[in-house]
Order: C-alpha cells, then structure tokens, then sequence
C-alpha cells in the first residue's frame, strides 16, 4: 500500500496510524469501523484509487464483509468501473437481500449508466426496508425526470412528501415538474392543500408563491412569499422570488428592497446582482446599476444580460465605445438574443457608424423577422441619422411580415407625412387606428414634430369615438 499524507490536525487516527504502519512496513489491523473510517477521509480527499486500495486490504482482513464489499463496489462505480461494481452487488444481494444499501448502490450505477428503468427497478427493491422512503421516492421521480416523464416524476415526488411532507428538495422538484408541464393551477391547488395540513411550512409557502408566479399572479405570489416571511425572515428564496414578482409588475422600488433582503454576506450569485443593477437602471440610477451589472460579470463572465446592462448604463453616460465593447461581448455570448444585437445595432448608430449599424440591424431582423420592435428601432436608427427613404423601405419591409401591427403602420403614416407625401400617409394612418387608435399617443412621443401638424391631429381626433 501506499506513500503518506501530510500530518494535518483534522487527519483520523485511524489514517494517521495505517500510514505510520505502512511506513514501518508493519501488518495493519483494523476493525471494520476503523478502515471505513480511513476509506472515507480518501474519498473526501478524492483519492479513490488509495480509498479503494484500503478497502480491498481491508475486505482480505475482514473477508467478506458487507459493508467494505459494498464500499468497494461504490468507488469501482466512481471510477467507471461499473460492470465490476455491479457483479460485487448483484452477489451481495444474494447474500444480505434486505440490505437496501444495496439496491440503492445498484440503482445509483444504473443511473450513472442512463439505465434509467434498471435504476428505477432497483430503488423499488430498496423500498421495503428503508430508513427514509421519501429519498428513494425521489430518486425515482429522478430517473423519471431523466426520461422526460415529468408525470410520472410528479406521481412520486408526492409520495415522497406524503412519506416526509418536510422533503425540500422533494418541493422544489414538484414545483419545477408542474411548471414544465404547465400545470400552474394544479401546483397551486398541490401547494394550497400542503399549507392546510401544515401551515408552518416555509418552504410550502414559497412554492406556492413561485406556482402564483408561473400563473402570472404576482400579487398573490408576493402573498406567498410574505407568509414565508413571516415564518422565517431570514428565507433568501423567498426574498428573491418577491423581488421577481414586483419586477414582472413593474415595481422596482420594491423589488430592489427584496433583492437586497436576499444577499447573504458571502454572496456569489451573479444573477442576484444582475437583478438589483436591473432595478437601479429601471429608477434611472444608472451608475449604482452599472456597479451592480458589474459584479455580476466578475461573479459569472458568461451572464450575458449582465453584460448587455452595463452596455445600457454607459449609454446613458454618453460612453458609446464602452457600450459597444459590452453588447459586443453579451452578443457574443448570446448569439441568438435579438435584443442585444439591436441594442449593439443601435449603439452603432449613437456613434455614428451608420454602415455598421445597419448590418447589425439586418443581422437582427433575419434572425427574427417578426420582432416589430426590432424592425421599428432599425426605421428610427435610419430617420435619426437623416436616411429618410432607407428609413421608410425598412418599415414597408416589415409591412410585408407584420401586415396588421399598428406600431408599423403608424411609422410608415409618419415617415410618409413628414417627407411631405400626406395623401398615401393618410390612409396608413387611418388603417393604424383601426388596429390601435391609443397607440397613436406613443407616436406623438416619439416625433413630437407631429404635434405641429394640425391636418394630421384632425385625422387621429376625427376616429377617435367611431373606432374606440
């Protein structure tokens, strides 16, 4: 056996003896607590191979014994040696075949292998005599889950709670099922009707919450959430999801207030940063936003919408170059996010490179060419830089796709009476308000010009009652 480890404070006896033996070169003899012992400080150093030297040394000490012969088939599985591990296992079974160790062993190596009903047939063997049913519950709702069968998934996770109503993870594994499958009012109704059996249950509540959430009721999410709050103040899940509810209502005051309440002091979730720098930009506090965004990309650099905040912070700055240089690298990791290349498409624009620009935007629309928001921000990029007629050929392409959205329609109306062309303006601007005569008002908003325009103002006011 083999070369010793530094002395360390937290070293096992046990350890610290087998290495003082081998080093003399003298017999070792433990019983078999002890070499478990030895075998599992290896494993959690990750040396499986010395873990499994001891355990083989051990088993001819203690000649087969189950527990070592059991622990040997473990580290053979943990190091891709699956076929031995199970024939250990399968003569172990025979052996001692109320061992649910076993089947659980067995079950875990059919999984490794994406034998997903083997491991299944194995954890139902390891149900009669287990400890705590709920865990082998749900590692078959696992093995479901890895076939996509999330009903079946959602079968067990239930019994699993009905076995430890108090199983986390079992909670969270129901409420990512039923929000895959779309079934929000069956999650609530599931979660509701947990509560009434047991209302103390945090974790219940915030599920509940985040089902509400899946349903677009936020308000009642946010009700959740404060009841999982009031239980436990300290519950970070619950503080974070409450700040997603009041971001998705467009209350960003107080979605930042919970998203602070779910920093632990040691944090390292970029995600959470990204949300509190996404609430200071929506406040227009766009230099604490960009700190935030920032902390983010030096927790994750792949986030990419952290990424695409920053860019969006230094063009509030006036720091278009910083800004490109940002939506290029969130581009970059999100090739086929629409919103970023317009967002770079437009920061070309801002700084002037109108070449640029529009190749970008072209790269936009062909990667989604129903995205009227896209199609519009490309026709004002090319007004704003004084392409009039390039401006209005981008919006009657997009006429072409989206033959009914008023945004459009309304753009076309606009370029069309601002170039002086008021007859064929005219009827685009009446087919706009027979599609959204409120919509006009965001066109006034965005070419302000036309409030000037007293015939174009009598034509919006003349269809106002008829086409409401």
């Amino acid at each position: 056996m083999s070369k010793s480890t530094e002395d360390n404070p937290q070293t096992p006896w046990q350890v610290s003896k087998l290495e003082e033996l081998e080093k003399n070169k003298q017999a070792i003899y433990f019983d078999i607590d002890d070499f478990l012992e030895v075998v599992e400080f290896y494993i959690y150093q990750g040396k499986y191979k010395r873990a499994l030297e001891i355990a083989e040394y051990a088993i001819r000490v203690h000649t087969g014994d189950t527990h070592l012969m059991l622990k040997k088939a473990q580290l053979l599985a943990s190091l891709n040696n699956e076929t031995q591990a199970l024939g250990i296992l399968n003569e172990l079974a025979i052996v001692d075949p109320n061992n649910s160790d076993i089947y659980l062993t067995k079950g875990a190596i059919h999984s490794q292998l994406r034998n997903y009903l083997l491991a299944i047939d194995e954890y139902l063997l390891a149900l009669p005599n287990a400890e705590e049913p709920d865990y082998i519950y749900l590692s078959i709702a696992f093995e479901y889950e890895n076939m996509g069968n999330y009903s079946n998934a959602i079968e067990f996770l239930d019994k699993a709670l009905k076995a430890n109503p108090d199983n986390h993870l079992a909670l969270y594994e129901l409420a990512y099922c039923f929000d895959l499958l779309g079934m929000n009012e069956e999650s609530v109704a599931y979660f509701e009707k947990l509560i009434d059996g047991n209302p103390y249950n945090k974790e219940a509540w915030f599920n509940l919450g985040a089902s509400y959430n899946n349903a677009g009721l936020y308000e009642k999410g946010i009700e959740a959430f404060d009841y999982a709050l009031a239980i436990d103040d300290q519950h970070k899940n619950s503080w974070f999801y409450r700040g997603l509810s009041f971001t998705l209502l467009e209350k960003f005051s107080e979605a930042l207030e919970s998203f602070l309440h779910s920093i632990e002091d040691d944090e390292g979730d970029a995600v959470k940063y990204y949300h509190i720098g996404e609430c200071y930009e929506k406040l227009e506090q766009f230099s604490t936003a960009l700190e935030n965004y920032r902390k983010a990309t030096v927790l994750d650099h792949t986030l990419a919408d952290a990424w695409a905040g920053m860019g969006v912070c230094e063009m509030e700055a006036g720091n278009t170059g910083k800004a490109i240089r940002h939506f290029v690298r969130g581009a970059e990791l999100d090739p086929n996010n629409v919103s970023y290349i317009c967002l770079l498409a437009d920061a070309y624009a801002t700084a002037g490179d109108i070449q640029r620009a529009q190749d970008t935007y072209e790269k936009a629309v062909a990667e989604q060419p129903t995205d009227a928001e896209c199609w519009t921000e490309y026709a004002d990029a090319l007004w704003r830089n004084d392409l009039r007629k390039e401006a209005l050929q981008v919006s009657q392409r997009a006429l072409e796709i989206l033959p009914t959205n008023s945004t459009i329609l309304y753009r076309i109306a606009a370029f069309m009476w601002l170039t002086g062309n008021e007859n064929d303006a005219t009827y685009f601007l009446m087919v706009a308000i027979e599609q959204n005569y409120d919509e006009h008002k965001a066109l006034l908003s965005a070419f302000p010009v036309l409030e000037t325009h007293e015939r174009f103002l009598k034509i919006v006011e003349q269809h106002k009652f008829p086409l409401q």
